[in-house]
């Protein structure tokens, strides 16, 4: 949530979520079956060692994976698509920086990023198409899987989930797996096998004899997650009754028993209502309601309902602020902010990123902070100050944030300005920033005549500078950096690195020192003065 009132939001039901549209018309089920069959791509490796190659490339939808290999008895790679956080087009990645003249040679448009992962630094997959038809297929097709993917019912995503590591494991690809691949898996996902007999004896209660298919594999997920829970539902004191425990298989939580749960044990005041009840399981169980007459929680259902996204805590109406809601002054809002967005880790000596920008600008970011030091040309440069971070350019800040700023929202974006920057930069600076964003740009009030300050809506598409102004008079004066926090390391007496003593094996390693008038602060141990990148790059050559 990017921007949000003030004020508390009323609890209530949430309405039904949007879904993706149906991938059953002519134009998306095209789309998809174009994606399954596959298109042959030239891949750009994240290692500098690979040079450009052309790989086959598909999109698994049971498992909502992109997977490509060189041949299609072997996959190389694969990406998740529950880990896709943005689809990128054209040639803007380290990848293919990597290697300028085979990029060059590529048109733009042919080109897309696909950023992915867990992290706040993300990995990339870059890649070119050989028409505009593959570019138009797979942007488009990846889209729709990412939003679909995402609002998908937690049960479907468990089962794409299982299929994923079903599918990991069925190297012949003929739709089963040994109990050995199981023993061995399991321990993958964080569930330890006591022995051999015990994974045999699970197998035999579900009447397995030899391989295991995705059924199997399935159902035996379930029991292993019922083993692992049931002593959580034994605890709770529940408004209905739950028969056949024993036999989780005939242990079923009935549409007025959840009635029941969701009034009196959760003291959820729509569930009076049995329509917005039903519906609630049937967008959960939206797979299995064609062979029910009415909407029916197995017990395993049940309790991975108890951990799932359905059942939140936070009201999802608190998600999306309404258009009439940003009407208000801008001081009674919350506002997602970030502070030193440049770094993409600790702030001693960790790089300096334009992507760690457009990442927060993308998840929502409205507030980002520029920390300027005097840089070459008359032109400030941004890192943190005093410290190993790298420094990156502000001209590319500013056209980082131009197109990115609104990406995601339309209302407005505040730039954060640490200035410790001499006076003919900082002029340098409020010209750059008139002739990089133009009209984008607040240079004056939205109304002369106004008594407080303007709305969200009012402020729709404009880029703020929130900065400190120089002291009446002294219009020549340097900004004083006594002004910052004691605790901005920025603001050291002295830094540098120092070797620290292991009290255990007494061996001697480096560590980034910085002095303040205060405290001391230093750093784990660090590679000197060794940047992210460099770091990377020797990787992947011992690799």
């Amino acid at each position: 949530m990017s921007l949000s009132r003030l004020s508390s939001l009323p609890n209530g039901f949430p309405e039904e979520p949007p879904r993706a549209e149906a991938a059953n018309g002519p134009d998306m089920a095209q789309v998809l079956q174009g994606l399954e069959t596959g298109s042959v791509l030239t891949l750009f490796y994240q290692k500098k060692s690979q040079r450009p190659e052309r790989r086959s490339f598909q999109v698994r939808l049971k498992s909502r994976q992109i997977v490509w290999s060189r041949s299609p008895e072997k996959v190389e790679g694969d990406v998740d698509i529950r880990e896709i956080k943005q689809i990128r087009p054209g040639k803007n990645s380290r990848d293919f920086e990597r290697y300028p003249e085979e990029a060059r040679k590529l048109d733009s448009t042919l080109c897309f990023v696909i950023l992915y992962g867990m992290d706040f630094r993300l990995k990339t997959l870059s890649v070119a198409a050989f028409c505009e038809d593959d570019v138009t297929l797979w942007v488009a097709g990846l889209n729709w899987l990412v939003r679909d993917t995402r609002q998908s019912p937690t049960p479907l995503q468990t089962e794409r989930w299982l299929r994923k590591q079903f599918d990991s494991m069925d190297r012949s690809r003929e739709g089963s797996i040994s109990p050995k691949d199981l023993k061995t898996m399991l321990p993958q996902v964080n569930y330890r096998v006591p022995n051999m007999r015990f994974l045999r004896d699970k197998l035999v209660d579900l009447e397995v004899c030899g391989d295991i298919t995705f059924s199997h594999f399935t159902q035996f997920y379930k029991n292993l997650m019922f083993d692992a829970q049931k002593s959580i539902i034994e605890q709770l004191e529940l408004s209905f009754p739950l028969r056949n425990m024993d036999r989780p298989e005939l242990c079923q939580v009935t549409l007025y028993d959840f009635q029941k749960f969701l009034q009196y044990d959760q003291k959820e005041t729509w569930a009076n209502d049995i329509t917005k009840v039903r519906r609630l399981m049937c967008s959960y169980l939206q797979d299995r309601l064609a062979d029910m007459a009415e909407p029916v929680f197995q017990l395993d259902e049940f309790l991975t309902f108890l951990f799932s996204k359905e059942n939140t805590l936070m009201d999802s109406k608190g998600e999306q602020v309404a258009p009439e809601e940003m009407t208000f002054p801008l001081s009674q809002y919350w506002i997602s902010s970030s502070h030193n967005t440049y770094l993409t880790g600790d702030q001693f000596s960790s790089e300096s990123s334009l992507e760690a920008y457009a990442r927060c600008l993308r998840m929502g970011c409205r507030c980002i902070e520029l920390d300027c030091w005097d840089g070459p040309d008359d032109l400030p440069i941004i890192y943190h100050g005093h410290t190993l971070t790298s420094k990156i350019k502000f001209l590319d800040v500013l056209h980082t944030i131009k197109e990115h700023a609104f990406a995601t929202s339309e209302y407005p974006v505040i730039l954060s300005i640490e200035d410790h920057c001499s006076i003919v930069q900082q002029r340098n600076m409020a010209s750059h920033f008139k002739k990089v964003f133009g009209d984008m740009l607040l240079t004056k009030p939205v109304d002369v005549n106004a008594d407080q300050l303007p709305s969200p809506a009012q402020l729709k598409k404009k880029i703020l500078i929130k900065h400190k102004k120089l002291v009446e008079g002294n219009l020549y004066e340097e900004v004083s950096t006594a002004s910052y926090s004691e605790n901005d390391l920025s603001n050291s007496i002295k830094n540098g690195i120092l070797y620290l003593e292991d009290p255990i094996d007494h061996t001697w390693s480096p560590h980034y020192f910085v002095l303040t008038s205060h405290k001391i602060y230093y750093s784990e141990e660090t590679s000197h003065y060794q940047s992210h990148g460099e770091e990377e790059e020797e990787a992947e050559q011992k690799e």
